[in-house]
């Protein structure tokens, strides 16, 4: 433990975050005995009441963390609950010598470009310099402006090419390093990757099996569908931000983001607590407004506009276009099971649009929670929401040329996938894959299996992945379920 940071702090509370940390490394306790081998994890209710003591358990349950990186988060933590949160902050890095609060993070992946995010401690700039693998001359991107959180968008790139990258800031001093790989912008015989899966719920963030398999098997990008990072904290800013400190010192999480761009939404635990939406829930007004502009600076999505009436976008990842939505915070709670209740009449027209004006082959439309009823009979999801608006949007999917709609959904922990049924022996598929926390949910099957295609109980630990490629000018996507030992549970070409 550095001396500096142990006088910066007084001798009770140096006392009391040794105590803390102690507890958190206890034997028996949170120890890794091997790969994938935990004695004692936090349990998802214990992270939803997070406690300094409880998140420190949550950082050391995989691999003991240094003690300089505890008492870092104990510090910053007290600081984003403190009065003057960004002073404080910045000053803590200072006392620590530290000179980011997270970052590099990749996002917005497209053929020719992908974004860097950075949480500063103080407003600066900063260039982000991409090389080739392959050599070359490489490129250097600056951001516009003196910030605290930085969005640099690195463009004209190659499509399909692997690059390298640096960060470093106005004084040249190296904020982080990463690599990636552009998409392709059209399909061909080489098999195009992306990852996707929910509900790491805080508790899967240190865990590194799944995110190293995710790089090992070389995804491109990686589609994080909610309950990711926050624990039902409500509208309490600082402890919604220490959450996020708390992922962003993850070392996974840190290796995983650095090399894979992310693309993120949310769903009720992000966002207030279980089973939330709307402005108003349990008598509690919801600062809406607030949540989504918090919630836009800690993730590195394509749309960061404060101007949109909820956290929803679209995006082309190459020949696939993923088109996420927000199934929370535009909820009209006093119209619930009414037309457009679940979505809000200007979303809902806004993802109709999308499906109807799209070409590209693959079509992945995420939704926080089920699409289908068969587990759990539609609990706060579309079926006692608005069946009516769900079946207009599946009219749509069933009238589409050209393209195939993947319905992708979590909130129900574990993984399954279902072929829903369609007028005209079609069928939609859906996929909800609510395993990255390996927390416990509803049983592997519904009552009704007739449409269901697969079953993983919750508490299991796993991700999936879509492989798209073109045979013969004939498009072709696999889907996989892969657990924390890299086992192919499931494996589905989809017709």
């Amino acid at each position: 433990m550095k001396n500096h940071t142990i006088r910066d702090r007084s001798d009770l509370q140096r006392r009391e975050f040794l105590a803390l940390a102690a507890s958190s490394v206890g034997v028996g306790l949170t120890t890794r005995a091997s790969a994938g081998e935990v004695s004692r994890i936090v349990t998802l209710k214990e992270a939803h009441q997070g406690t300094l003591e409880i998140d420190l358990r949550i950082m050391n349950q995989y691999d003991v963390q240094p003690p300089e990186v505890q008492e870092f988060y104990t510090a910053c933590r007290a600081a984003l609950t403190g009065p003057n949160p960004e002073e404080s902050l910045a000053q803590q890095c200072r006392n620590f010598n530290r000179s980011t609060l997270g970052g590099p993070m990749l996002g917005d992946l497209a053929s020719t470009s992908v974004a860097v995010w950075m949480h500063l401690p103080e407003p600066d700039r900063v260039d982000v310099v991409v090389s080739l693998d392959a050599g070359g001359s490489p490129k250097a991107f600056a951001s516009r402006a003196a910030e605290r959180i930085q969005v640099v968008r690195c463009e004209g790139l190659l499509p399909d090419t692997r690059y390298t990258y640096v960060v470093r800031d106005s004084k040249g001093r190296k904020l982080g390093s990463g690599g990636f790989a552009t998409a392709p912008d059209e399909l061909s015989e080489n098999p195009f990757q992306i990852a996707f899966g929910t509900c790491f719920h805080k508790v899967g963030l240190y865990r590194p099996e799944l995110m190293k398999l995710v790089q090992e098997r070389g995804s491109r990008a990686m589609l994080v569908l909610g309950d990711s990072a926050v624990d039902d904290r409500k509208c309490d800013y600082g402890l919604i931000n220490t959450d996020y400190m708390l992922r962003n010192l993850s070392p996974p999480w840190q290796q995983l983001t650095a090399n894979v761009p992310v693309f993120t939404s949310w769903d009720d635990h992000d966002y207030w607590h279980d089973d939330a939406g709307g402005t108003r829930t349990r008598g509690q007004a919801i600062d809406v407004d607030g949540l989504r502009r918090n919630w836009i600076t800690q993730w590195n999505n394509p749309d960061r506009s404060v101007d949109r009436n909820g956290v929803y976008f679209q995006t082309q990842i190459g020949p696939v276009q993923f088109i996420s939505l927000d199934t929370r915070s535009c909820r009209v709670n006093e119209q619930r099971g009414q037309l457009n209740s679940f979505l809000g009449e200007e979303q809902m027209a806004w993802v109709k649009k999308q499906l109807n004006e799209s070409t590209s082959p693959y079509i992945l439309l995420s939704s926080g929670t089920m699409w289908s009823d068969y587990i759990s009979n539609g609990k706060d999801s579309w079926g006692t929401w608005d069946t009516e608006g769900r079946e207009e949007i599946f009219q749509v999917i069933d009238g589409k040329q050209g393209s195939q709609v993947i319905l992708l959904s979590g909130d129900r922990h574990g993984a399954r996938g279902f072929a829903i049924p369609r007028p005209g022996r079609k069928k939609i598929y859906e996929f909800e894959v609510a395993t990255l926390g390996g927390v416990p949910g509803p049983g592997a099957f519904g009552q009704d299996r007739s449409a269901q295609l697969f079953g993983l109980p919750s508490n299991s630990w796993a991700f999936s992945e879509f492989s798209f490629r073109s045979v013969a000018g004939v498009p072709q996507a696999t889907f996989r379920l892969v657990n924390e030992r890299g086992e192919e549970l499931e494996t589905i070409e989809l017709d």
